[in-house]
């Protein structure tokens, strides 16, 4: 049955075209509205199930006001505008639209959007569903547990951050005059500190009665406050925890007693609606969870965990760092990997956006099928069709063999399709009949096999600014755009350049066998002044420089002579980018040569250097006339 419509346009002739050509497509209009107020009036009467939405419109309010509406109320909606601009792709895009159409349209593409919007609203519906069934399970699983006091929270504490981020979560149990208050403040991934009545003092340097909110306060219902619109009852997080957004969600146990949870964030506009509804889906899960913490009284089992929890860590070992930013990362990922929604990873190249693909494999119910990786930007625009749906026998000059492509290959796993934006517009059109029908035609082949892969893609450009210039396929982008995950730059992260160092360095001191004699703070100095263009990948290259360099009796250090991040000994010098590439080149060139030297006279020509390099001999030629490197440079 086709989705109900609901047109919100004050151009009469656009409407009405737009009716008819729905009502041909089989699409039932429940109405025509010119303003915010009159769409109102007709979602009370008959409520769509999709809405046609411009910008524009007639009175006070706009389309993105109604737009907000829409959200709080669970219909999908697509925006209609004559202007494309990036002001208004930045305000439209922060009310999370299923589709954007620019005015004057082609039929085709109107049908089009209204497919991919629906598609859409039916899979958020369905993972909204499979979110609130998951946490139901979860609660009920953690209820069932014999655990101590702390333990119950503890548990619930973990659990919860999986689908509502914070960065402290305090619990509330509260009678007619007495309140126990326990927290935890989220300090890595998996890790939190447990915050008592004793950790309070310490936090307050104060041994008088110190709670995180007033004795007396409980919200009636769950309410959402951000720093502009705050309650004073939340003064004491707010100072001590420095957060931005808060989650309140209370609820009787019974007569007597209270529970309250509060969610804390130092991000801003953090919480919705759509958390409150998850939360009260789960109600009577977390009455049965708190009723067992309130009448817990002693040891029942120790060393109860979530096998769970323990998996998800795991996945993520290889993945350093405990900045927020990456934390909610980490987040989104565990939160998506269960289910076979399409991901797209963003951010610049460098950041991890593979290592977070695997990790999504690995969380997921597909773990024990193939993870096939391929680099679109790798592959040549005339190869790459074969490369991902395959080749019959003779489907072209030197296809002497059938042989199976990527999604074939992937079929029952993962297929990560990193640098999508690099497809070309026929590609584009190809992948996304793979992601609507779910199979693949080889080439040379005669008929279509039906594939079971979940696609995660990949991509360092803004796809949005690509759509407006007509270089990526508005569908495409929809269709991939389901659940947007972005990695951060090593330059917004900061803190966490320590411990990547400190991982690089041991890992590279292990594989060239050296002792690892820590890091000088000098170089961490100039390592956090630096702003790593080539962000995780870069620091990487940089620290396996420091190792080869350094002559394992020392801490590594930098070398005035062979890095861009180097000080003088009076002055920091000033690097051009042209600095930062002849310095890397420098070091390439010794590096190259100190192997070249190893093998001189024992392995003939250039084929053990480049299978040290682990690189084709042809490349390695390539390298060294590109960099100048003589014979005379490494033979006596």
């Amino acid at each position: 049955m086709s989705s109900k419509v609901l047109i919100v346009e004050d151009e009469f002739i656009v409407a009405n075209d737009l009716q008819l050509i729905l009502k041909q497509a089989g699409y039932p209009v429940t109405g025509i509205a010119v303003s915010v107020e009159e769409a109102y009036e007709q979602i009370a009467k008959n409520k769509p199930d999709l809405v046609l939405l411009d910008i524009h419109l007639e009175g006070e309010q706009s389309g993105i006001n109604l737009a907000k509406k829409l959200k709080t109320e669970n219909i999908a909606f697509v925006y209609l505008s004559a202007n494309s601009n990036q002001t208004i792709l930045e305000e439209v895009k922060k009310t999370d639209p299923y589709g954007f159409l620019v005015k004057p349209f082609r039929e085709k593409d109107l049908l089009i959007t209204l497919e991919i919007a629906s598609y859409r609203h039916k899979n958020s519906i369905e993972s909204r569903s499979g979110q609130e069934n998951l946490l139901q399970e979860k609660l009920s699983k953690i209820s069932h547990q014999a655990l101590q006091y702390e333990n119950y929270l503890n548990e619930t504490a973990r659990l919860l951050q999986t689908f509502i981020t914070y960065d402290l979560i305090v619990f509330e149990i509260k009678n007619s005059d007495q309140k126990k208050c326990t927290a935890y403040l989220r300090i890595g991934f998996n890790e939190y500190q447990y915050i008592g009545e004793r950790e309070l003092e310490n936090i307050t340097n104060s041994k008088s009665t110190i709670f995180f909110t007033e004795i007396n306060y409980l919200e009636n219902e769950a309410v959402i406050y951000e720093t502009e619109n705050f309650n004073q009852n939340l003064s004491f997080i707010k100072n001590h925890f420095r957060a931005e957004s808060y989650l309140i969600f209370p609820f009787p146990l019974n007569d007597k007693l209270s529970v309250q949870f509060i969610f804390c964030s130092q991000k801003k506009k953090i919480y919705s609606q759509y958390h409150i509804d998850l939360l009260t889906s789960a109600k009577k899960h977390f009455k049965d969870l708190m009723t067992q913490v309130a009448n817990q009284q002693k040891v029942l089992k120790e060393n109860t965990k979530d096998n769970h929890k323990d998996t998800v860590f795991q996945q993520f070992n290889n993945i350093i760092g405990k900045h927020p930013l990456l934390l909610d990362a980490l987040d989104l990922i565990t939160q998506v990997a269960p289910y076979n929604t399409s991901v797209l990873i963003l951010g610049e190249s460098g950041t991890g956006k593979e290592k977070a693909a695997q990790s999504i494999h690995n969380l997921s119910i597909r773990k024990d099928g193939p993870f096939i990786k391929v680099n679109c930007a790798a592959i040549s625009p005339t190869l790459i069709e074969s490369e991902l749906f395959g080749y019959e026998k003779g489907a072209f000059t030197g296809a002497v063999e059938s042989r199976k492509g990527k999604f074939e290959l992937a079929d029952g796993g993962t297929i990560f399709l990193d640098e999508i934006g690099e497809l070309s517009n026929e590609m584009q059109i190809r992948l996304l009949r793979v992601l609507q029908e779910k199979e693949i035609d080889s080439v040379g082949g005669n008929s279509a096999r039906k594939v079971d892969i979940r696609i995660v893609a990949a991509t360092n450009r803004n796809l949005e600014k690509e759509v407006a210039l007509g270089n990526f396929r508005m569908d495409l982008y929809y269709r991939l755009n389901v659940f947007p995950i972005t990695m951060p730059a090593l330059r917004e992260r900061k803190t966490d350049i320590s411990e990547l160092a400190d991982y690089f360095a041991k890992k590279f001191c292990r594989e060239f066998n050296k002792k690892f004699n820590g890091i000088s703070p000098k170089m961490i100095e100039q390592m956090n002044e630096y702003d790593w263009p080539g962000n995780i990948r870069e620091l990487e290259n940089f620290i396996e420089r420091s190792v080869i360099l350094n002559n394992g009796k020392a801490e590594l250090n930098l070398n005035l002579n062979s890095s861009p991040l180097s000080e003088s000994s009076n002055t920091k010098n000033v690097h051009t980018l042209e600095d930062v590439k002849n310095a890397q080149l420098q070091l390439e060139r010794d590096y190259i040569i100190s192997i070249l030297k190893k093998v001189n006279g024992r392995i003939r020509g250039t084929a053990g250097a480049a299978s040290i390099l682990n690189i084709k001999p042809t490349t390695l030629e390539s390298k060294m006339s590109k960099l100048a490197i003589k014979k005379d440079d490494y033979t006596d």
